[in-house]
């Protein structure tokens, strides 16, 4: 499956998607993305065991808060968009 970062997010972690194998949930995938890109990775996004309350994590343009959250379940093919806070003024 693919994930795609936007915004700061993609310039923190130098690119703009990877692609994941064996992810069942969204937990998993980002478990997995933890693993691959570390601390960076963490901070931008959770806060404890729980996704940032202004990070948007969407499968297939789904807001995964409006699905099953973390619990979410995955198939091959699906995609992943992780958009991080984004301050304007």
């Amino acid at each position: 499956m693919r994930v795609e970062f936007f915004a700061t997010l993609r310039d923190l972690l130098g690119t703009n998607s990877v692609e994941l194998n064996c992810a069942d949930t969204v937990g998993d995938a980002v478990l997995a993305l933890i693993e691959r890109f570390g601390e960076v990775f963490r901070d931008a996004v959770m806060e404890g065991d729980k996704v940032k309350e202004m990070v948007k994590i969407l499968v297939n343009g789904r807001d995964v808060r409006e699905l099953r959250g973390l619990e979410t379940e995955l198939s091959d093919g699906d995609c992943i968009s992780i958009f991080p806070p984004v301050a304007g003024g």
